[in-house]
């Protein structure tokens, strides 16, 4: 009987391993069927073990021990003592006495680990301490592959006990595989780490060059260590080789972690194997595990002290007397960083001396790394440097924050690492920044590449800089001002006669000086001020401060400097005594100026598009932060800064004038550059958004040019979204003015203009004619980006004003959407003004205001849902259009629906209106739910932007969905089944939240005979089918459960009779009786109250019953 099963598995393997030309598909499914029925036999133990003694087919084999692990695992508690234990001595004598596949090997060696797991549960380890006893014996006795085959079982075994993604499913609870780890770690865990140290320790007293058969153990036991130190403290699911959780132990471990010889030792290892890159790595990532010790063992401060001081003088020992390769620079700077992190504060009470070689060497090591990186950016090459210098930064941040800025060493630091950056970003003679051969990329190619991509890299640098201002300032002032004069001399020289290739390079070679010298001088003078309030750096403030004190700068000679900017003398009067920041920002409104006389001359097509859009962030900064400051935020002011900045004083004004001139240079001759132009339009933006800084731009006459400019350009001229951000800037400004009269004046003065534009559209009587030219397509769209800018710039003192300006507009737009239907990118402007409504203007409406937005939104929904209901395109991209639109549309309607949440009217009035913000949410939502096909939903955003407008309206008014017409409630909730079977993970949670709220509210205002109810109750069963058959994975179980558990209060006969269902399913009666017994426990002690403690209740016992049934019970 047994051979023959064992030949029918031989020959089933043979066909599916057969190449496809030489069996059928039948054949194929046929055998793949014999090995799905081997897969569901019932106590296999007898059967697999006769294949492990007499089959030859790796295949078979390697099924048999699948099987086995299967059954173990399903069958564990019905095994006895006895069985098991043989089972467990067969298959370790197996492994040790056969040869067997790598892949058969494996499987057996994790079924074997996932049985002592079981049995530690129940006897505390002891059959996992005798596993260990006889695997220590063999690898210390046995031949070299029985030494590796000893590692490989140890391995497993940790494996198992780990909480990873390698670790078995072996349908425990949490808490259970929880309290097993932690016994494991307490005791064998130490023993496996004492062991590998020993052999370690032997293996090191040869010198190399190593057999292969010592190479090869050596390898084994270094990532057994490896895995030591970084399975303490897992406790999350899935975790990054380069983001290993800190090494937090006990005091348990202080006597081994303590021994005087344990460093020495791992840092020998690493010594002798950092040139064989299979070994160097893991050794590295010991080292580094071992740099974030913390836990109870280091509670003393003197032990603690004592153990960085061993740490420290031997990894000096290491990084002084060698030199660190690409590959080791990464492991090096995260020892670094986690030294940094978790000795920080025992770092200064170092000996003397320590602490100033540590950070010599920090620094030597940050300006290798520096060196290195510039080498990877030129060549494109593997970033082990350019991630070990972010590192080295990272560390800095921290150290410069502890530590005193004047301290002379870490000043001395500072200027040694600012000093490498700026070489390494400078050509050369001064630098030594790598040619890239003229392969330059379009700005628009790389957009803001630098900027971003380096960003955390200038902040730390900018940190570097504040540290010694008085080296940093003028460094890049002069630099500034060497590129600036060479830039002139070469436009002057263009200006007389071509270029040679010579001078094409050099050209190149200044803009990218002054590109990085900008993007540093911006991280120095400035800090990042997201969601902040930008301030002058009090460091910056007090060196301009003392420059003052000292006489070194005077107000009378920064306000020449500011002054001579547009005139043509190159140095102004005693320019030595300017201010260093004003001196700079002198040389960058010089720059401005240099860029503006280059496209006089007719030679702007030369310059270069990035270092415009640098200076553009490099002055939005600085304005932001410098320019008329607001002087209550500060404790101590600058008398030249303030001075010469301040409100109401005349270089304010210059250099207001002298922003908004650029920002109109910019958009009248860069037109073709969109990047350079989004800077620009950004900066504008920026400076009239602050109250304080608008109040003495909008009155200016170069604010009123910069409108002029606009109005007389022609349709189509900028960008649109150029356009938009233009005049969002413009309705931001106009806030500033306090008076209601100047306010609406100069409303008056920025939408006249377009309403005239848009009357002389509309009253065309052949306009249903022309409405497809080209030059009307502009106008309309021109307008629809204009109106878009003005809706984001509105805010609670504006809103009135502005929205009696646009709602004529928006309340002919579903005509203008009927008209343009088949233009897809008006059809989408139209889309989105009315999204932009919502979401910016909406919450300051009043009710009678809001309900003629309302009124607009919903006729222009059911325009779109009309003019593309049963719509077929030919179109490629008919499907991705539909997709763009529909989000707009969601986007529209839960801004919306936020109006219930959020109202901040001012003035009611009493006004008393009876439509809801929820009431056009699900109306909207009635249009354009025919047009969600499953296709569309299959757009990870789309799909996601229309769950969460659900669970939006079930969170605000669940009564309005419990309301909704039969034909919308039906659809409404097939939705919700397909996001429960057909979508991620983040579908599926909004899908039960929504289920369970609706649940609830039904439950809780005695609503089960209610059409919702009745449409509610099959997603009881269509749940518990879902997380009985695992389709819904573990991170969305705890929902689930609770879920469940609301459906059960609506429903409990429903969930009575499934219960029943399921276990008279089971052809086996201990199974059968087995889920019953599940099913008593699941609601044992629960009370079906929906309330939240036997909520929480029954989320525990969900678990352990999730635990319980899973292997013997599968719902299809």
């Amino acid at each position: 009987m047994t051979d023959r099963i064992i030949s029918e598995l031989e020959n089933a393997a043979g066909i599916i391993m057969a190449p496809p030309n030489v069996v059928s598909n039948e054949q194929r499914h046929a055998a793949e069927s014999i090995f799905i029925d081997f897969r569901k036999s019932k106590s296999p133990y007898p059967i697999c073990r006769e294949i492990l003694e007499k089959s030859q087919n790796h295949f078979v084999l390697f099924e048999a021990a699948e099987v086995l692990k299967v059954a173990i695992i399903r069958e564990w508690s019905f095994l006895l003592d006895s069985d098991k234990v043989s089972l467990r001595q067969y298959l370790f004598e197996y492994i040790t006495t056969r040869e067997a596949a790598p892949f058969v090997r494996d499987r057996i060696l994790q079924v074997l680990a996932i049985m002592v797991k079981r049995a530690s549960i129940d006897d505390n380890g002891k059959e996992r301490a005798n596993l260990l006893r006889e695997v220590e014996n063999l690898i210390v006795n046995a031949e070299p592959d029985k030494k590796i085959l000893g590692c490989n079982i140890i391995t497993n075994l940790m494996q198992e006990y780990a909480s990873t993604v390698k670790s078995t499913d072996v349908g425990l609870p949490w808490e259970v595989h929880f309290k097993a780890k932690k016994q494991f770690e307490a005791t064998d865990l130490k023993r496996i780490f004492q062991f590998c140290i020993y052999l370690l320790s032997e293996a090191v007293k040869t010198d190399p060059p190593y057999s292969e058969s010592m190479l090869q153990l050596t390898g084994y036991l270094l990532k057994i260590t490896e895995n030591v130190l970084t399975l303490i403290g897992i406790y999350e699911a899935v975790y990054e080789a380069d983001a290993a959780p800190a090494l937090k132990l006990t005091s348990s471990w202080s006597e081994i972690i303590f021994s005087p010889v344990l460093l020495p030792l791992m840092f020998q290892i690493y010594w002798k194997v950092r040139d064989l890159e299979q070994l160097a790595h893991h050794s590295l990532t010991c080292l580094v595990q071992l740099a974030s010790l913390s836990g109870g063992i280091v509670s003393s401060d003197e032990v603690r002290h004592k153990y960085l001081h061993a740490y420290i003088m031997t990894l000096l020992n290491l990084v002084s007397n060698v030199t660190i390769k690409s590959k080791e620079s990464l492991g090096v700077s995260n020892i670094v960083r986690k030294l940094v992190i978790f000795f920080i504060h025992d770092m200064p009470k170092l000996p003397d001396g320590v602490m100033d070689t540590l950070l010599d060497e920090f620094t030597r090591l940050t300006c290798n790394f520096s060196d290195g990186a510039a080498l990877e950016q030129s060549s494109e090459e593997d970033t082990y440097f350019s991630d070990a210098f972010d590192n080295m930064l990272e560390a800095w941040s921290t150290i410069i924050q502890e530590f005193s800025p004047t301290e002379n060493k870490l000043a001395e630091c500072s200027k040694r690492i600012f000093n490498n950056y700026v070489q390494c970003h400078l050509a050369p003679p001064d630098g030594c920044r790598q040619s890239n051969n003229g392969d330059l990329e379009d700005i628009e190619d790389n957009e803001d590449k630098d900027r971003s991509r380096y960003k955390d890299q200038l902040q730390t640098i900018g940190v570097f800089g504040r540290v010694v201002p008085s080296h940093t300032l003028p460094l890049l002032f002069k630099l500034l001002e060497a590129r600036i004069e060479k830039l002139v001399v070469q436009l002057e020289s263009m200006h007389n006669r071509a270029m040679n290739i010579s001078e094409a390079a050099s050209l190149d070679n200044i803009f990218e000086d002054i590109h990085w010298i900008l993007l540093i001088s911006g991280h120095v003078l400035c800090m990042d001020s997201d969601g902040e309030t930008p301030m002058i750096p009090s460091e910056i403030m007090q060196y301009s401060i003392e420059q003052n004190k000292r006489n070194e700068t005077t107000l009378d000679a920064t306000i020449k400097a500011i002054v001579a900017v547009e005139s043509k003398v190159q140095t102004p009067p005693d320019f030595d005594q300017c201010d260093h920041v004003i001196r700079i920002v002198f040389n960058v409104l010089k720059l401005c100026i240099v860029e503006d006389y280059a496209v006089s001359i007719t030679l702007g097509h030369f310059l270069s598009p990035e270092v415009g859009s640098t200076l553009m962030w490099f002055l939005k900064r600085w304005c932001l932060s410098y320019l008329l400051p607001v002087e209550n935020y500060y404790q101590e002011l600058s008398p030249t800064l303030i001075g010469c900045l301040g409100k109401d004083t005349d270089c304010a004004k210059l250099v207001v004038k002298y922003v908004i001139a650029k920002i109109q240079s910019n958009l009248y001759y860069f037109q073709s550059e969109p990047i350079l132009l989004r800077d620009t339009v950004d900066l504008f933006c920026d400076i009239v958004c602050v109250k304080q800084k608008s109040t003495h731009i909008i009155n200016t006459d170069s604010m009123r040019n910069l409108i002029r400019l606009h109005q007389e350009m022609e349709p189509g001229t900028l960008p649109p979204n150029i356009l938009r951000g233009l005049f969002k800037g413009f309705v931001l400004a106009g806030v500033a003015l306090q008076n209601p009269a100047d306010m609406n004046s100069y409303y008056e003065m920025i939408l006249t203009p377009l309403q005239q534009r848009c009357k002389s559209i509309v009253s065309q009587e052949n306009f249903t004619r022309i409405f497809h030219e080209e030059k009307v397509q502009k106008v309309v769209i021109d307008l629809l980006e204009c109106f878009i800018g003005i809706a984001k710039g509105s805010q609670m003192a504006s809103v009135e004003i502005l929205f009696c300006f646009l709602a004529p507009m928006l309340s002919e737009l579903p005509v203008f959407l009927t008209i343009y239907n088949n233009y897809q990118v008006i059809v989408q402007l139209i889309l989105e003004l009315f999204g932009q409504c919502a979401k910016y203007m909406l919450c300051y409406l009043s009710p009678l205001d809001s309900k003629r937005l309302y009124e607009s939104s919903l006729a222009m929904v059911q325009a779109y849902a009309k003019c593309n209901t049963g719509r077929l395109s030919t179109e490629a991209f008919a499907e991705e259009n539909s997709f763009q639109d529909l989000a707009l549309v969601l986007d529209l309607l839960t801004f919306i629906l936020s109006k219930d949440c959020i109202d901040l009217c001012a003035n009611a009035n009493n006004e008393e209106i009876n439509v809801t913000a929820s009431d056009v949410s699900l109306f909207g939502l009635n249009f354009i739910m025919p047009l969600m096909t499953l296709d569309l939903l299959k757009y990870p955003s789309l799909c996601a932007q229309y769950y969460r407008l659900l669970v939006l309206i079930n969170d605000i008014y669940p009564e309005k969905i419990c309301n909704l017409p039969q034909d919308l409630l039906r659809t409404l909730l097939h939705s919700v089944e397909l996001g429960l079977t057909n979508f991620g993970s983040d579908i599926v949670q909004a899908c039960l939240d929504f289920v369970q709220g609706m649940a609830t509210y039904i439950f809780r205002h005695k609503l089960l005979n209610t059409p919702f109810a009745e449409g509610l109750r099959p997603f009881l069963k269509l749940i518990m089918d879902l997380t009985l058959s695992h389709q819904i994975n573990s991170d969305t179980m705890s929902s689930a459960s609770t879920c469940i558990y609301s459906l059960m209060c609506c429903f409990q006969e429903d969930y009575q009779m499934l219960a029943q269902s399921l276990i008279d399913m089971q052809s086996d009666p201990m199974i059968a009786e087995r889920l019953a017994a599940a099913f008593t426990n699941l609601t044992s002690l629960v009370a079906m109250t929906c309330d939240r403690q036997p909520k929480l209740r029954f989320r525990d016992n969900f678990e352990k019953f999730i635990a319980n049934v899973h292997g013997f019970l599968l719902v299809k």
